[in-house]
């Protein structure tokens, strides 16, 4: 299958990103900007963007798209560490979400040649991978928070052991 929505992301990659720093520096209800470096709002992004590219051109199914957020955990890992705010990181992906809808309408019909079928069809891998990106987030400050809240999908990171933990029999 062409990658024509890989190629347009990355010919667009730039643009997406200033709007979205844009974005989060006019939205009063997150402090992101005056707590992280420019880099650390957007060092994430590429990778992101790549792999919502391929999600966009090779259309997989709903355990797919799951698996390809998955893969992207490190980014709720690394804001949870940064000292993040859940609800600040929610609002970076909600408005990450808003600023890809409104780049897919504006760009994606010269891809789709047209096509509003299948313009519509993107936006809604679009949007159920921004929606996953969430959920996998919500996931990630669950299990690194203390004591862990329990998850119907696994724990990850796996919850560390302490010495406490262990039997007698354990530590011979």
């Amino acid at each position: 299958m062409p990658e024509k929505f890989t190629r347009l992301i990355r010919e667009y990659e730039e643009p997406i990103i200033r709007a979205l720093v844009d974005e989060l520096y006019n939205d009063r209800r997150t402090e992101l900007p005056a707590r992280l470096s420019y880099g650390q709002l957007v060092n994430h992004l590429p990778e992101l963007l790549e792999e919502l590219g391929h999600v966009l051109d090779e259309r997989p199914g709903d355990l797919e798209i799951v698996e390809a957020t998955r893969r992207l955990r490190t980014h709720a890992q690394v804001r949870f560490h940064q000292g993040i705010l859940i609800d600040e990181m929610a609002r970076e992906l909600m408005i990450l979400r808003r600023v890809l809808e409104d780049f897919l309408w504006r760009e994606g019909a010269n891809v789709t040649q047209g096509n509003l079928r299948e313009l519509r069809e993107a936006l809604r891998r679009a949007c159920q991978f921004m929606d996953e990106m969430i959920a996998q987030s919500l996931v990630i400050y669950a299990a690194s928070s203390r004591p862990p809240i329990e998850t119907r999908v696994s724990s990850w990171p796996p919850p560390r052991r302490r010495k406490t933990d262990f039997t007698e029999s354990d530590t011979r």
